[in-house]
């Protein structure tokens, strides 16, 4: 999807949660951002089909 349809959303977390999201996003050779947004599409798709 091209940057230009994304929408910026901002968090904060503890630093624990940063550091692990540096490292994992480190190994999978993507930017936090990214995995990120994986990781909160799989949730919302995870939160849709339970209702």
């Amino acid at each position: 999807m091209p940057a230009k349809n994304l929408k910026r959303v901002t968090t904060y977390v503890p630093p624990e949660i940063a550091k692990a999201l540096e490292e994992w996003a480190e190994k999978e050779e993507r930017s936090v951002s990214w995995l990120a947004a994986k990781l909160i599409e799989k949730g919302i798709q995870e939160y849709r089909s339970q209702k």
